[in-house]
């Protein structure tokens, strides 16, 4: 009888082991991708910068990781253009504005790049603009997403994590993806949006994304950049004006959390 109560005690305990590891399964990030990083020594100081990097392309660089955001209507989303894109460790493709989007054919000269895109919600209807293709070894990784998705990136120290976000309450599509990147001890939040936004909805941002740092809105030639001054008082956040991004860029500093 003793062994018996202690056979169904193992059978319990490991059943709730096994209900533990799929429910952290459930609630953890989407995806996770693991870098090679060179054993380079990366700056004191957590800083990092956004740049233009072409007609409707921003480059963001952080100790030593490198993401490269693309509208997918911009002037420079196309296969000749693409081979002149710089080098990134990530690519993050906005979803097209103007109903001009072409899909992700001119994204494959990239080779084995990994490639965020919005997941078409469930409604949507399917073409060949929508279908994403087969993974092959040589061609880009996309990684789809829907809202409240994460990916989980990590570069030797430095680490990154993407959240898709939704935009206003009653709407399904991904309105931006809000990137944190960062180390152990500090991090820096800034948000891509997906949508083309009017002066005043630009201003109120802050007020629906608390706690990030810099919003980096669409365009066609040039995105457009607003800080979100997370310590500022909500009139002065509200009369904010997005700047263009130039070559030059901006540069910025993680921050302690």
């Amino acid at each position: 009888m003793g062994n018996r109560y202690g056979l169904r005690a193992v059978i319990v305990m490991a059943l709730l082991a096994l209900g533990c590891r799929v429910g952290l399964a459930q609630i953890g990030p989407r995806y996770v991708i693991e870098l090679e990083s060179a054993a380079a020594p990366l700056p004191p100081l957590a800083a990092g910068r956004v740049r233009l990097a072409g007609k409707g392309l921003a480059l963001i660089h952080f100790q030593g990781l490198s993401i490269l955001t693309a509208g997918a209507d911009a002037d420079a989303y196309s296969a000749e253009a693409v081979r002149q894109w710089p080098a990134a460790d990530l690519l993050l493709v906005t979803p097209a504005g103007s109903g001009r989007y072409g899909g992700v054919a001119p994204l494959a000269s990239l080779g084995k790049l990994p490639v965020i895109v919005a997941a078409p919600v469930a409604a949507a209807p399917v073409s060949a603009a929508t279908l994403l293709p087969a993974r092959q070894a040589d061609a880009p990784q996309f990684y789809p997403m829907q809202t409240w998705d994460t990916l989980h990136l990590r570069k030797g120290k430095t680490r990154l994590r993407v959240t898709a976000l939704p935009g206003q309450p009653g709407t399904a599509n991904v309105a931006g993806f809000m990137l944190e990147v960062g180390n152990s001890w500090v991090s820096y939040r800034l948000y891509v949006s997906c949508e083309h936004l009017a002066a005043d909805e630009a201003g109120v941002l802050a007020q629906r994304l608390p706690g990030a740092d810099l919003a980096l809105l669409p365009d066609h030639l040039a995105p457009l950049l607003l800080a979100l001054q997370r310590a500022a008082r909500p009139a002065s956040v509200a009369a904010a004006k997005p700047a263009v991004l130039t070559e030059a860029g901006q540069a910025f500093r993680a921050l302690k959390r």
